[in-house]
C-alpha cells in the first residue's frame, strides 16, 4: 500500500494506492510520522481520503491476513500500529471526509469510519467480511461504527459479514451522502470548501481540537481546555 499526498490550496488529499482493490498488506499501512506531518501543515483546513481507481479499499490482503494470523503476538502489535494510524485520522484537527467508490470493506471500512464525514458512490459496497474468516474487525470497526450507527445495525454487519449498498449505509447513518460515482470526490471537496470557507486554519484547528477533547479527556479537563482555546482564538482575532 502506498499513500499519495497532495495539497491544493487549503484542501489536502490522501489517496490509498494498491490497485486494483487497494488491499492493506499490513494493518500499519503508513509510517505514523509521515501521516502526522501531512495533517500538521499549517495551511491545511480539510482533507479528502480516497482510493486509487475504482475502489476505496477492500480491506486486508487475504493472503497476507492468513499469514499474520499464524503469529498472535506479532498480529497484536500490527493491529495496535493500525489503530494508532486511524487515531491520527480520527483526531485530526482538520475535518476529514472519505470519498468512497467501489469496495469499502473490512479495514477499508474502518479507515472510512475514522474520517469525520463519508461521501459514497451509489454503487459502493460496505461491510465487515471478517466473520467469514473466523475473526472480527480488528481496527476498531465494532467500536467506531457505533458512533454513527445503531448497535443493532453494527451487530448485523459484524456477525453476518453481509455487504450493503450506499443507500442502506446512508439509512444506517454510516454514510452522510451518496451520489454518482464520478461526482464523489467533487461532492466531498465542495462540502469541505463550504464548511471551512472564510475560517482561518488556526481557528479550524482549535474548534476541532476542542470537539475531540470531549472524547479524549474527562469533562472538567475538556472544558478547561475549551476556555484556553477560546482565549487563544480571541487573541488571534484582535
Amino acid at each position: 500500500m502506498k499513500l499519495v499526498y497532495s495539497l491544493e490550496g487549503s484542501i489536502g488529499r490522501i489517496v490509498l494506492c494498491n490497485p486494483p482493490y487497494n488491499y492493506l498488506p499490513e494493518p500499519g499501512f503508513e509510517r505514523p510520522e509521515i501521516l502526522q506531518d501531512f495533517f500538521s501543515q499549517p495551511q491545511l483546513r480539510a482533507v479528502i481520503v480516497a482510493g486509487s481507481g475504482r475502489h476505496f479499499c477492500a480491506g486486508a490482503d487475504p493472503q497476507a491476513l492468513l499469514r499474520m494470523l499464524r503469529d498472535g503476538d506479532a498480529l497484536r502489535r500490527k493491529l495496535a500500529d493500525g489503530k494508532a494510524l486511524l487515531d491520527i485520522i480520527r483526531y485530526a484537527t482538520v475535518p476529514v471526509a472519505a470519498a468512497i467508490r467501489g469496495s469499502c470493506l473490512g479495514g477499508g471500512f474502518e479507515i472510512a469510519l475514522a474520517c469525520h464525514f463519508r461521501f459514497a458512490a451509489t454503487s459502493a459496497l460496505f461491510g465487515f467480511p471478517e466473520s467469514g474468516l473466523g475473526v472480527l474487525p480488528g481496527l476498531g470497526g465494532t467500536v467506531a461504527s457505533q458512533e454513527t450507527a445503531h448497535r443493532a445495525g453494527v451487530i448485523d454487519l459484524a456477525v453476518s459479514g453481509r455487504m450493503i449498498g450506499a443507500a442502506e449505509a446512508v439509512s444506517m447513518g454510516l454514510v452522510d451522502k451518496s451520489c454518482e460515482p464520478r461526482a464523489v470526490e467533487n461532492e466531498a471537496g465542495m462540502f469541505l470548501e463550504r464548511l471551512t470557507a472564510g475560517r482561518p486554519a488556526p481557528l479550524v484547528r482549535r474548534i476541532m481540537e476542542s470537539i475531540h477533547n470531549a472524547r479524549r479527556f474527562p469533562m472538567e479537563k475538556a472544558l478547561s481546555r475549551e476556555t484556553e482555546l477560546f482565549c487563544e482564538a480571541a487573541r488571534g482575532s484582535q
